[in-house]
């Protein structure tokens, strides 16, 4: 479940001593319409002064400008007369 999570708001540590979560081999961009930017892979988000605000292999980007989390999505769009 954890790791179909598209937003990345959900995660898990081991305390088993297993493996972590696996790493994407590679870096998506999927676009949903009228909706959310998510993103997977080894990313960061850095703020326009250069400082990393996220590192995290999932995340959802706003696109509809409304959001009280930007640069995140926190669904306000399903709220709001947005479509692209």
């Amino acid at each position: 479940v954890v790791r179909h999570c598209p937003t990345g708001a959900l995660h898990f540590e081991r305390t088993d001593g297993g493996a972590p979560e696996p790493m994407p081999q590679t870096n998506t961009i999927t676009l949903v319409a009228n909706g959310p930017l998510y993103v997977r892979g080894n990313m960061q988000v850095v703020m326009a002064d250069g400082s990393v605000l996220l590192t995290d292999t999932r995340v959802a980007l706003c696109r509809c400008g409304a959001s009280k989390d930007k640069p995140f999505c926190d669904n306000t769009h399903l709220r709001t007369p947005f479509h692209a």
